[in-house]
């Protein structure tokens, strides 16, 4: 019987380097995340109070004096500016919708946190049925529960595809507001101020926008290791269930042990996929809750400004909130890399726990055969 056991944790070894080999055909979401997690992912996050920030400034200019966006040609009809007869109404509108986008943002990531959050259970029962659960029912829950996880992430992808497009909506009204100034007034210094303000406020959605299209890209990336996962080592393993079945005999703790050991590496990246989703929404939520949603849906209060000492005040309390903010962020953002990094380390370790737990149970079992 060891004899047995030796051949077979040979043929285990061979097939966890095949394993190895079909999952690194995949995007490896470790390596496409680098770049973000450890470079810009900071500057993205600080896009949103930046942003903030240029507005509140313009509202507080605006609060001085108001002023029309004339075009020069009388025929002319602005596709986004929905009041050119008043600058202040314009600002007034550009608050209003990148508050939309910020809330829209705001609750999208909040589903992303709690939706990836749920994948290691899923995962989790997977192991328990190849461990323990008879092969009829192996048959009928391994299939529905990873569906369960492919369907997490198609989920909420459309819902951050729409953020994305609120953020173009947003930039282009802003870009329209630029041209409207140009057009109305030529560039003299006044209004040159009110131009670079306003790029600067789009530079920042603009960065918002490819904050959403690396969430989107991440979502993408784990759906397509639940999909290459079921079509490789998966498929094979249901092929071989469906057959003992047919055969009508158990599974033993060898056979059992080889499963496991053939979704492992699957199972180990779609978890460290998921903890990089949820890492992020998780980030972004936290600084969205502090210093994005709140602050953003107070600032059209600025256009009511009546006084040059308050516009003075409210535009040092401006710059002293956004330095606040982005040292703030830059100790959230270095926790959760810190976190992000140790749950990584901790899922291998729980997987490896689990599977050397198997095989002393499969070698408990064989004495005295």
């Amino acid at each position: 019987m060891k004899f047995i056991y030796f051949s077979f944790f040979i043929i285990f070894d061979l097939t966890l380097s095949s394993t190895t080999t079909l999952s690194d055909l995949n995007l490896d979401t470790q390596v496409l995340a680098q770049p973000v997690i450890e470079e810009n992912w900071e500057e993205l996050l600080v896009a949103g109070p930046l942003a903030i920030n240029y507005i509140g400034n313009l509202m507080i200019l605006a609060s001085k004096c108001d002023f029309s966006l004339t075009s020069s040609s009388p025929s002319h009809v602005y596709e986004h500016i929905k009041y050119p007869n008043s600058f202040r109404m314009t600002l007034a509108q550009i608050a209003s919708e990148i508050y939309n986008a910020f809330m829209n943002a705001h609750t999208t990531i909040e589903r992303i946190q709690s939706s990836t959050k749920q994948i290691p259970q899923h995962l989790k029962i997977i192991l328990k049925l190849l461990k323990s659960a008879a092969p009829s029912i192996i048959q009928v829950m391994l299939p529905k529960t990873l569906d369960t996880i492919e369907r997490i992430p198609k989920d909420v992808a459309n819902s951050a595809n729409i953020i994305i497009k609120k953020y173009e909506s947003s930039t282009a009204l802003l870009q329209e507001v630029i041209e409207a100034l140009a057009d109305s007034y030529g560039v003299n210094n006044s209004v040159l101020m009110n131009m670079n303000v306003l790029v600067n406020a789009t530079k920042e959605l603009n960065k918002m926008q490819q904050q959403w299209s690396e969430i989107a890209r991440y979502l993408s990336i784990l759906t397509i290791r639940v999909e290459t996962s079921r079509q490789t080592v998966f498929y094979e393993l249901m092929d071989t269930i469906n057959n003992i079945i047919s055969m009508n005999i158990q599974l033993n703790a060898a056979d059992r042990y080889f499963f496991v050991s053939k979704m492992l590496d699957a199972i180990i990246k779609i978890e460290q996929d998921a903890n990089l989703l949820y890492i992020i929404a998780k980030t972004y939520y936290d600084v969205s809750s502090a210093y994005i949603v709140s602050q953003m849906s107070d600032v059209s209060k600025l256009l009511l400004l009546q006084t040059d000492d308050e516009r003075h005040a409210a535009m040092i309390q401006l710059d002293e909130t956004l330095l606040f903010t982005s040292a703030e962020i830059s100790q959230i953002v270095l926790e959760q890399k810190q976190q992000y990094q140790q749950r990584n380390q901790e899922i291998q370790d729980e997987y490896k726990q689990f599977i050397q737990q198997m095989m002393f149970e499969n070698l408990t079992a064989s004495i005295g055969k």
